[in-house]
């Protein structure tokens, strides 16, 4: 790993439709009220891919971005009186709120309709070093940096989806898609109630294999899940979908007990239909809900869940990059190969 370069140029991926460079830039100056850090392990999602394909970008943002908003790093400088002093390893939470508004002042920031994001609005994490603002990075102590940077965004994510989900003590929970974001789910409501039993809905053999690998049912193949679901394990207190299948929400539907919690958690443009009437959801008091990104308070329940070994990591890391080959990076995210689960780049 090369030392952080203060006084030289920062190697910094960079991304415009169409077209993924690794530059040499000069490092940011650093503000109050803000840590200088040296970027550890950044992983690399799909939001990157969505960038590299030309995105509508949010407001106050531009081409060309800076990517890399799952970051594990090491503070470098800060501020005297700041919480996380030098040396200190931290993650970084991908959000800066205005702290203005109403879900800001409620404890929803990440609703919060003029925040900025990292590697978006800001230079992200696919670099050697970055500047973030200190009240936004939770202490991670000797976590395997590699294992780290998957918190902030597939992990954080996973466990808001498991809060909005609202199980009962010993509830039943199915989880259609159990990629990155997926297998979290499952794990963290292992991790939080271990009498809590988890179904997995999945496509390929390999998912199957590893889900399977971790102890969770699974049932495999959407078509007919609803049923299967059901004849494995009995009606469900909540389903969670992560899968972008346009059809999962009427299989869940199909899974659902009375007064159960359907929690929709993947980004999709499709419009759904869903297996039931008007009347059906009333008279069955089904619950429909999104869940979105996380809070700063939910980032650090994983971090203290990870660093507890309550919530295991191992085998969410399928390839490591060098940053000087991030492209590739990309290019295995976009294929999705066998075996992929996620991919982290080091500098």
């Amino acid at each position: 790993m090369n030392d952080a370069k203060s006084d030289l140029q920062v190697r910094r991926v960079a991304i415009s439709p169409g077209s993924v460079s690794v530059l040499e830039t000069a490092p940011h100056v650093r503000p109050a009220g803000w840590s200088r850090l040296q970027v550890l392990a950044c992983g690399v999602c799909g939001t990157d891919l969505h960038l590299l394909h030309g995105m509508t970008m949010p407001t106050g943002a531009e081409y060309p971005v800076y990517p890399g908003h799952e970051v594990a790093a090491r503070i470098l400088e800060a501020d005297p009186d700041a919480d996380l002093p030098p040396g200190t390893n931290v993650i970084l939470h991908p959000l800066l709120p205005c702290g203005a508004c109403d879900p800001c002042k409620t404890g929803r920031e990440h609703q919060c309709a003029s925040g900025e994001m990292l590697g978006i609005h800001r230079a992200g994490g696919l670099s050697d070093e970055l500047i973030w603002r200190s009240d936004r990075l939770v202490a991670v102590n000797d976590l395997d940096p590699l294992l780290a940077a998957l918190l902030p965004d597939a992990v954080a994510t996973a466990y808001h989806a498991v809060e909005r989900a609202a199980l009962p003590p010993g509830g039943k929970l199915a989880v259609i898609g159990a990629g990155g974001v997926g297998t979290n789910v499952l794990q963290i409501s292992r991790a939080l109630d271990p009498s809590s039993q988890a179904v997995a809905v999945v496509h390929s053999d390999s998912t199957a294999r590893r889900i399977a690998g971790l102890g969770f049912p699974i049932v495999q193949g959407l078509a007919g899940a609803g049923r299967a679901v059901r004849e494995l394990a009995g009606d469900m207190d909540a389903v969670i979908d992560f899968s972008g299948v346009a059809a999962a929400p009427s299989e869940a539907m199909r899974m659902l007990r009375r007064g159960g919690r359907l929690v929709l958690g993947a980004i999709l443009d499709e419009k759904i239909a869903l297996a039931t009437t008007y009347s059906g959801l009333v008279t069955r008091e089904i619950e429909i809900v999104g869940s979105y990104a996380s809070t700063l308070a939910d980032l650090r329940a994983v971090a203290e869940l990870a660093m507890s070994g309550k919530l295991p990591l191992d085998g969410l890391v399928s390839h490591v990059i060098d940053l000087d080959n991030a492209p590739e990076a990309l290019d295995i995210l976009e294929q999705r190969p066998p075996g992929m689960v996620r991919v982290v780049v080091t500098p």
